[in-house]
């Protein structure tokens, strides 16, 4: 079966299914009915057996029948030879035959059908096949208790016609029965699969960019599962599209500040003709070019975030080893500020599931924030440790702070306060929102211990099987 049709599919599984039941019953039913009508023939055949020595008995004088007048005539048949029965069966009837045999084994009455059967064997009784005349019998001998050898049998044809009776009986309901049945079938599978016409109708009249979630209230159940994933499914899709759009969008607004002051210096640089004028456009030039590699740099972690990592499985990852791994890398920035930075963790290692992309571009961004808004010489503390059953991530700086009403704008892409100084293009702290929601964490912004600068205050599930870190 290859048809690639579903409606095809299950119309031929349902008439192999059909087959597969019918034909089997039909046949077992068959071989019972047949059994139970040998059964009852043979039954019938004993019987009248039994009844017609008991009848030749009594009706003969020397078998104990009081009646001269008929022990008369049986005698004068007896002394003429066998007594002749001759049978002319209707069309209705069954054509059988018997033969009877006194004690001296001598013929005393028989049918013209079996007249010149030869006589049974010595001990021969029951049931047995035999062929006389190109015909086949189904015999039955007795010996009754007047010692009287009676044999009574039956055309083996009669039984084949009702044989073939039975046969014509089963296979004709089948023949007719299951070409009608996988018509029926076909038009019941056609109306149980409308619910695929109608989502499919549906799909094809869906607007591009529509987040309506296709109803599933009047739908089969079988079919809600799949337009629950569907329907997620087409969530995800919306999301990628309306994330590949705020990517080109953020990609345009974000670059095109820094390359044009990079075109301009450069073109200052051009047409310049001091030397410490050319240098120092240049320089700025140069500069302009590491803002945007940073800026690219940020837009990307938040591509990354919102499109990779979500999607990974998470793994086991040791939250001190990342804060250790991004203050080093961020070493020269430290020392070139002449700023005092702290890690604080009272446990050597601490694990969460989690994403390693993520959790980067979390500390990275935390740490890199701090230490811009810190004046030189200033102190910024990171802290890594439990916390009423989570794991607590801490980092304060010595800088302006955010003020309250404005903690919760913060997080929002590219917000920057109107009093900022610092240059910035205010994706940190949405990158730092961004992976905190992914490890299902949770972000506050407060005021530093110190009174002044800001507290990133950030908690996060620990693993709790230890032993699926190693």
């Amino acid at each position: 079966m290859t048809s690639s049709s579903l409606r095809a599919r299950l119309t031929w599984l349902i008439i192999l299914v059909q087959v597969a039941v019918l034909i089997p019953l039909g046949t077992i039913s068959y071989q019972r009915e047949l059994h139970e009508m040998n059964q009852l023939l043979d039954g019938r055949l004993a019987q009248a057996g039994r009844t017609l020595g008991t009848l030749i008995a009594y009706g003969h004088g020397n078998y104990g029948v009081q009646d001269p007048a008929k022990t008369l005539q049986l005698a004068t048949e007896a002394q003429k030879g066998t007594v002749v029965v001759s049978v002319h069966p209707r069309n209705y009837e069954p054509e059988v035959g018997f033969q009877a045999y006194d004690p001296q084994r001598k013929l005393v009455a028989a049918t013209a059908n079996l007249a010149d059967l030869p006589s049974p064997a010595p001990g021969e009784r029951g049931f047995h096949e035999a062929e006389y005349n190109g015909v086949k019998w189904r015999l039955f001998t007795l010996t009754n208790r007047f010692d009287l050898t009676v044999r009574i049998g039956e055309r083996a044809d009669n039984r084949s016609d009702i044989t073939r009776g039975l046969i014509l009986e089963h296979a004709l309901p089948l023949i007719i029965g299951l070409p009608l049945l996988a018509v029926l079938a076909g038009l019941a599978v056609k109306q149980g699969l409308k619910p695929l016409g109608v989502l499919t109708a549906v799909l094809a009249q869906r607007e591009p960019g529509s987040r309506k979630l296709i109803s599933i209230d009047r739908s089969p159940d079988e079919i809600k599962p799949l337009i629950e994933t569907l329907n997620q499914q087409l969530e995800r899709l919306e999301d990628a599209v309306e994330r590949e759009h705020r990517f080109a969008g953020d990609v345009a607004h974000e670059l095109r500040t820094p390359l044009a002051a990079t075109m301009i210096h450069m073109e200052s640089a051009l047409i310049a003709n001091d030397p410490a004028e050319v240098q120092y456009t240049v320089g700025n030039a140069r500069r302009s070019l590491v803002r945007l590699g940073r800026r690219i740099e940020q837009i990307l972690a938040i591509a990354r975030l919102e499109a990779g990592a979500a999607s990974q499985h998470r793994v086991p990852l040791d939250l001190v080893m990342f804060a250790t791994e991004v203050i080093e890398e961020l070493a020269p920035v430290i020392a070139e500020k002449d700023i005092s930075l702290s890690l604080n963790h009272e446990e050597p290692e601490l694990w969460v599931s989690g994403h390693e992309v993520a959790l980067t571009a979390m500390f990275r961004n935390l740490i890199e924030n701090a230490l811009r808004y810190t004046p030189e010489c200033g102190q910024v503390d990171v802290a890594v440790c439990r916390l009423d059953g989570k794991i607590l991530i801490a980092v304060s700086d010595d800088g302006p702070g955010i003020p309250k009403d404005r903690r919760e704008a913060a997080f929002q892409r590219g917000y920057r306060g109107a009093d900022m100084k610092e240059p910035g293009y205010g994706l940190g702290l949405s990158i730092v929102q961004r992976a905190v929601e992914l490890h299902d964490g949770s972000i506050a912004l407060l005021e530093a211990p110190s009174g002044n600068g800001l507290l990133v205050h950030i908690l996060m599930d620990p693993l709790t099987d230890d032993a699926s870190k190693r």
